[in-house]
């Protein structure tokens, strides 16, 4: 059964059950149990994401971003920022030229109010599942081994389909400031008047987009991603926002838009200093992409939905304090 989104698209009906919060925090426990199972995330650190360098800057909106939402950072008037660039695999210890690693881009931003809303994007074109449940399960096959991975795949085309896809990227990056990183979620944009537009945020890279030599793979720095931004301050990338037509769907995560749809200029990140002032004396700094601002809703996507309990999860996990005060900072 469906049902009819207030923007014209067509969704799963809502269960009550499968939907609630209660549920999401359930799921939410078993993703990151299956994570620190699969991948080896130790205690006391995020489930992925570990090693990391957080930057200081400002965003400045274009026009065209104004035109398209009221949100309050994107009025054209420069707001801080701050940016945390990652790598995804769960180790601090690992060497930032691995090939295939799901590298991040995280961005908040600080809004004249005192509030804040976070961007959360990365290297890959698409999320390797459309539902919480599948990425567990596909996590689960591959750490069972070869025939089960191929038998999960056999079963679920379009998470095979979308393997296909971030197969095509993985190449180490030259540096920060030479990677683009998708948001894989759909939001919709709400102007003054009160109309809407479904967009996917880019993070573009002024200096353009530039691998790592293949032959300096091995014999890179282990950290030189995270040791060289610093030479390469300021690091910049354009906000691009790629606009939905009216019957693109805004709920699976793993499916790319068509690749005729429009991007727009929103605006320019400019990092021009390392922060060292976050995650001190047992702050966890989180960045949610469901924090938002009037002028950006959420769609319906299961994959965002489940983002604040996962990252919740991970937060107590990592300094054993309940989440929600942590999820408001």
């Amino acid at each position: 059964m469906t049902s009819t989104h207030p923007t014209g698209h067509t969704a799963p009906a809502p269960d009550p059950d499968r939907t609630g919060n209660a549920h999401r925090q359930r799921l939410a426990q078993e993703l990151v149990e299956t994570v620190v199972t699969v991948l080896g995330s130790p205690e006391g650190q995020r489930a992925t994401h570990h090693k990391g360098i957080v930057l200081g800057g400002t965003f400045t909106a274009t026009p065209r971003a104004r035109e398209l939402s009221r949100a309050a950072h994107l009025q054209g008037d420069p707001v801080p920022v701050t940016a945390r660039f990652s790598n995804g695999f769960p180790s601090v210890e690992g060497r930032d030229s691995t090939f295939g690693d799901p590298r991040g881009m995280a961005v908040k931003f600080y809004l004249p109010d005192g509030r804040t809303t976070d961007l959360v994007a990365q290297d890959w074109p698409v999320f390797p599942a459309g539902t919480p449940e599948d990425f567990r399960d596909l996590l689960l096959a591959q750490h069972a081994g070869p025939e089960a991975t191929e038998r999960f795949l056999a079963e679920h085309p379009d998470v095979a389909a979308a393997g296909e896809v971030v197969a095509t990227v993985g190449a180490p990056p030259l540096s920060w400031a030479t990677v683009a990183f998708n948001g894989l979620n759909a939001f919709r944009l709400v102007d003054a008047d009160g109309h809407g537009q479904w967009v996917r945020w880019r993070l573009e890279p002024v200096a353009g987009e530039h691998a790592l030599p293949e032959d300096e793979w091995e014999t890179a720095d282990r950290d030189y991603l995270m040791d060289g931004v610093v030479d390469e301050l300021p690091v910049r990338h354009r906000l691009l926002a790629q606009l939905a037509a009216p019957d693109d769907q805004t709920v699976d995560a793993s499916r790319a838009w068509p690749a005729d749809r429009p991007w727009v200029d929103l605006g320019l990140v400019e990092l021009t200093e390392v922060d060292e002032t976050r995650e001190l004396d047992g702050q966890v700094l989180v960045h949610d992409p469901m924090r938002l601002v009037d002028g950006i809703e959420p769609s319906d996507d299961p994959i965002l939905r489940i983002r604040p309990h996962v990252y919740a999860a991970s937060v107590t996990r990592r300094s054993g304090v309940p989440c929600p005060a942590h999820l408001r900072a």
